[in-house]
C-alpha cells in the first residue's frame, strides 16, 4: 500500500472546495475510515486534534530594512523602482552613505516647502550647481517617518510615472535612468549621472544589463556543510536562500552568512518550511513567493532580471528516477545546454544520483537533460522554487 507524503496529503485540505460534492463527501467519508484504522485517531486526545486546536503563536513582526547599500536596494525593489541599486546609489551620494540625512529619515535630499515648511521640513544649508557656478544656499528638506517612507516617496515621484510625469523605470538600463534622473531635474550637479553610475559599477553586484541568450551571476558561494551548527547536514533550503539573499542585499548577512541566516529562519519555524524562509527573506527587505508550478521559462525570466533562483530537486537516483527527500540548490545563470548552479551540498552526479563531491559545488553546470527532471518530477509545470517579486 503506498503512503502519501504528508506535503501531498495536506494538498487535499489546501485545495478542499465546499462547494465541490466530491471533496464533501470525500471529507465525510474520511472518520470513517480513520476510525476503521484506529478509533484513538477520531477523538480529542488525538495528537493531530490538539495540533489542529492550539492557537497560533504570533509571528515576529520582520524588522524593517537596514540603512545600508543592501537595506536600501531591498527598499528599492519593494517600491518597484526597476533598478533598485540606483536608489542606493543616490542615498550613498546624498547622505554619505546613510551618515547625514538632509531632513528626518531623508537620505536623498528631497527639498519640501508649503505654507508652513517648519511644520514638516528641515531648514538646512546645501550647495547647488547654478549658471556655471556653486552656490551655497539654504532649503527647507522633506520629514519622513521612516526609510520605508522616504524610499517609496522617491520611487513613487521620480521612478514610476506621476500624475504627467514619466518616471525613469521607462529607461532600458540603470545607466540611462541615472542619467534620465539630471535631465529631469532632479540635481543641480552636472556629473550627478557619472557619480552614482560610478557608485553602481563599485558596489552593486547586480548586472548592469544582459546581453544575448546566456546569463550568470556572480552569486557568492555558501556550502552547508562548513556550518558551525549542527544543522549543517539539512540547511541546504537556507544556503540556497541565503547564496540569493546575499547576493540581492549585500551587507545585510554577518560573519558565517548562511548560519547567520540560518538564525533568522528558525525564529519562524523549521528550515525545511518554505514559508519560514519567505517570512525570513522577508525580514531582511526581500519579498518573494514560494512557488509549486514553475517552468524552465520561469528561471530563465528571473535571471535575466539579475534574480538567483532556489530550486528544489530530488538529488538521488538516476534521473530517469529521481528520488530522495529534495534538496535545495540556487539557479544562478544559464547557456545553451546547462543551468549554472551553486549547489550547498558540492558536485552532484546529475545523471547518477548522488555527489562527487561535497567540496566544490560553485557555478556547477548540470545539464538541462539531467537537472530539469530532477526538477518538475510530476511533468512539465511542476518545478518548485522561490521567485523574488
Amino acid at each position: 500500500m503506498k503512503i502519501f507524503p504528508t506535503g501531498k496529503l495536506a494538498d487535499f485540505f489546501r485545495y478542499y472546495d465546499p462547494t465541490n460534492k466530491q471533496h464533501v463527501a470525500a471529507v465525510l467519508r474520511l472518520p470513517d475510515d480513520l476510525e476503521e484504522t484506529d478509533p484513538k485517531l477520531v477523538c480529542d486526545s488525538a495528537a493531530w486534534v490538539k495540533i489542529f486546536r492550539t492557537p497560533l503563536e504570533q509571528k515576529p513582526v520582520p524588522e524593517k530594512v537596514d540603512n545600508t547599500w543592501g537595506g536600501i536596494t531591498a527598499a528599492g525593489r519593494n517600491a518597484g523602482a526597476k533598478f533598485p541599486e540606483l536608489l542606493a546609489a543616490q542615498w550613498a551620494l546624498e547622505s554619505g552613505f546613510g551618515k547625514y540625512p538632509a531632513g528626518k529619515w531623508n537620505y536623498w535630499g528631497v527639498k519640501g516647502g508649503g505654507r508652513r515648511p517648519e511644520t514638516t521640513c528641515t531648514r538646512k544649508e546645501t550647495t547647488e550647481y547654478i549658471n556655471g557656478e556653486w552656490v551655497t544656499t539654504c532649503a527647507w528638506f522633506k520629514n519622513f517617518t521612516s526609510i520605508d517612507d522616504a524610499a517609496n516617496y522617491v520611487v513613487n515621484r521620480w521612478y514610476k510615472d506621476y500624475e504627467k510625469y514619466k518616471g525613469i523605470n521607462r529607461a532600458a538600463t540603470r545607466d540611462e535612468a541615472a542619467y534620465l534622473l539630471v535631465k529631469e531635474g532632479y540635481a543641480t550637479d552636472p556629473q550627478y549621472a557619472d557619480k552614482l553610475v560610478d557608485l553602481m559599477d563599485q558596489y552593486s553586484q547586480a548586472p548592469a544589463a544582459q546581453d544575448g541568450l546566456n546569463v550568470e551571476l556572480k552569486v557568492p558561494y555558501f556550502a552547508q556543510n562548513d556550518s558551525e551548527t549542527d544543522e549543517g547536514f539539512r540547511m541546504c533550503f537556507s544556503s540556497a536562500c541565503a547564496m540569493a539573499l546575499d547576493y540581492l542585499c549585500p551587507g545585510v548577512l554577518k560573519g558565517h552568512k548562511d548560519d547567520f541566516y540560518l538564525e533568522r529562519v528558525n525564529e519562524y519555524g523549521d528550515s525545511t518550511d518554505p514559508y519560514a524562509q519567505l517570512y525570513a527573506l522577508e525580514s531582511f527587505g526581500l519579498d518573494s513567493e514560494f512557488r509549486q508550478d514553475l517552468v524552465l521559462s520561469d528561471i530563465k525570466d528571473q535571471l535575466h532580471k539579475g534574480y538567483p533562483v532556489p530550486i528544489g530537486i530530488l538529488h538521488e537516483g538516476p534521473s530517469s528516477g529521481p528520488i530522495g527527500e529534495g534538496h535545495w540548490v540556487t539557479v544562478v545563470g544559464f547557456d545553451e545546454d546547462y543551468l549554472i548552479v551553486n549547489d550547498p551540498n558540492g558536485e552532484l552526479d546529475v545523471l547518477n544520483g548522488g555527489y562527487l563531491n561535497h567540496t566544490n559545488g560553485n557555478h556547477q553546470h548540470y545539464s538541462y537533460q539531467n537537472l530539469l527532471p530532477r526538477w518538475s518530477v510530476e511533468g512539465e509545470g511542476s518545478g518548485w522554487g522561490i521567485i523574488v517579486k
